[in-house]
């Protein structure tokens, strides 16, 4: 019956979808990311790559991407006709575009996108990447050095020390220009179609939780001649067969979000149109250190709880994972940065020298008990020599842990989440670890993580630009998206122990556990950032990446490809690494 029931909903998801696609008439693209509905549709706020993906068609940067000649995606002025940079790396002069307009037909000056940058920077936003900002000089005032006349459509932006990046940043989404005089703080403005004013290709017309945001056409975007569709629909569904169920009617033309448990059908029924993007991204687990993972017998130091974490994704079999749950194309994960990722020295950081390389053994067979890995073999003995009480050996296969606390594990069902989970919850089960696993809506569970209110996540996180310090910032103490809580203080999380309540902003950390995490780990990124010397900057970024991997708060599973379905009849759509969808220049037969 439950399933005659959800077969009829998806269906008359379906028809509500066609009935809506066609009454927008022209060229029009409808698609599903996944991931439901956004939990900011505001630049500056959003931190997600759903949410990214649908800001890029309203907002642009002073940068961005188009096809070269090669058909191939390449940086480009976007917003700005032309740049210069100083010979020392620290000046970056902009001019901007002649008849600059907002989607509502008003003039963009230099000063409001001066002002926009502002906000994003400011405190009082508060945003998860305000520290981005940071790479800019600031005046005495505390404001950005940066200087604009706006007669001249100049827009210069002074650095305190060269950063090899800016340029990925000016067509970032957190750089994007926003109208501050439309914009309040909490992001409510950005689900109005009539104050959801940007510069991008494509203006909102609706805005729906968990339905539909509606974008037409902008005939103000500064290149709208070359723009050849009438409109973007984006669906929001965290239901897989929904999404799929979808595509395959025809009502969409693109999807992400696919079960893999579809993929062998999919690519007999649909040759060519079921593909595995590479993407530079990292599939984890992460725990929140003040989490006091101690058996009733025996209090364990801050220290052993990062041994103990650690050993819970080594129990994790990675080629299992990839090979029979997810099966796109993943590679296993051998530490946090993914493959491919450069940091101004190597193009391939886990390939390089110098770089730590863990979960060796992932799908090794011990010597001590071939049923098990030598990962896990060591994770259990790691865990057996911290005091964890057990029955039975690891020679006998039989070995159970009787007094692990349980875990509370919350995960969103997108893709393989659910699969994933299941397999990890599994492994533990194995052990006689427990993992109360939640089911949670994606905002929901960003907005429990932000607050510190999770023991346990299942979380992925995409490159932004090709540079390791996307990866290294994501963990410092000021950012939003550090939800081990790493250097951060317990927010509201309430289940933590006299042991653990000062676990995040405690002297804890470093090769010596005797460190904040501000001194052991932020002063590290600070260098990588400022390194002018390329095997220097290497040899930080390498260290960095060791001081997380030791903390145990962050397991990584599997480095990402993105499944997504494209119809045959949609041409020019710019797909980056990074993971970034770009429909500007797209078109439909």
């Amino acid at each position: 019956m439950k399933k005659i029931v959800a077969l009829v909903l998806a269906l008359a998801m379906v028809l509500s979808l066609a009935s809506f696609a066609q009454a927008e008439g022209g060229k029009v693209i409808s698609l599903f990311l996944g991931g439901g509905t956004p939990l900011s549709m505001d630049p500056a706020l959003n931190s997600a790559s759903a949410g990214s993906n649908i800001i890029r068609s309203a907002f642009a940067g002073l940068t961005g991407f188009q096809y070269d000649a090669n058909g191939n995606p390449q940086m480009a002025p976007e917003l700005a006709e032309s740049y210069e940079v100083s010979e020392d790396g620290l000046t970056y002069s902009f001019v901007l575009r002649e008849g600059l307009k907002w989607s509502d037909g008003t003039d963009c000056t230099a000063s409001q996108i001066k002002a926009s940058w502002e906000r994003a920077a400011s405190a009082e936003l508060g945003a998860d990447y305000g520290f981005l900002y940071d790479v800019i000089s600031r005046n005495d005032d505390g404001s950005l050095a940066i200087d604009v006349d706006d007669a001249a459509r100049t827009f210069v932006v002074h650095l305190p020390q060269p950063c090899a990046y800016f340029l990925d940043l000016c067509a970032f989404v957190p750089f994007y220009p926003v109208r501050v005089d439309l914009a309040d703080n909490e992001g409510i403005w950005a689900t109005n179609p009539e104050t959801y004013v940007g510069l991008g290709a494509f203006k909102m017309t609706k805005y729906a939780v968990d339905d539909v945001i509606v974008f037409e056409k902008n005939p103000y975007y500064w290149n709208a001649d070359a723009v050849k569709l009438d409109g973007l629909n984006f669906y929001l569904s965290e239901d897989n067969t929904a999404i799929l169920t979808a595509y395959e009617n025809n009502t969409v033309q693109y999807i992400q979000s696919i079960s893999s448990s579809e993929f062998e059908r999919l690519n007999s029924t649909y040759p060519g149109e079921l593909e595995f993007y590479p993407t530079q991204g990292t599939y984890y687990i992460l725990f929140n250190v003040h989490k006091d993972l101690s058996p009733e017998a025996k209090q364990l130091t801050v220290q052993e709880q990062s041994k103990a974490r650690f050993a819970l994704g080594q129990l994790i079999n990675r080629y299992e994972v990839v090979t029979y749950v997810t099966k796109g194309g993943e590679v296993q994960a051998t530490g946090f940065f993914p493959k491919g990722l450069a940091d101004g020295l190597n193009s391939d950081v886990r390939s390089a020298e110098g770089y730590g390389v863990w979960y060796e053994g992932t799908n090794e067979p011990s010597d001590v008990n071939p049923d098990l890995t030598k990962d896990q073999v060591e994770a259990l003995q790691t865990l057996i020599d911290l005091g964890y009480p057990c029955t039975g050996t690891i020679e006998g296969g039989d070995l159970q842990f009787t007094d692990f606390p349980s875990i509370e594990f919350a995960f969103n069902n997108s893709g393989n989440n659910a699969a994933i989970i299941q397999y990890v919850q599994e492994t533990w089960n194995q052990f006689g670890i427990t993992g109360v696993v939640n089911q949670e809506a994606w905002a929901t569970l960003q907005t429990k993580l932000k607050a510190g209110d999770a023991e346990a996540a299942r979380m992925g996180w995409i490159a932004d630009f090709n540079d390791v310090v996307n990866f290294l910032e994501i963990f410092i103490s000021a950012s939003g998206n550090n939800y081990p809580r790493l250097g951060r203080d317990i927010g509201d999380y309430t289940r933590n122990s006299e042991v653990t309540k000062d676990a995040g902003k405690g002297a804890y950390w470093g090769e010596n556990g005797d460190k904040t995490w501000a001194e052991a780990y932020d002063a590290l990124v600070d260098a990588v950032k400022a390194a002018t010397d390329p095997t220097e900057r290497a040899k930080l970024a390498a260290e960095a990446e060791k001081v997380l991997m030791a903390t145990g708060g962050v397991n990584p599973l599997y480095y990402y490809t993105t499944a997504q379905m494209l119809k045959p009849n949609v041409h020019d759509v710019i797909r980056l690494a990074t993971g970034d969808v770009i429909w500007t220049y797209a078109d439909i037969d």
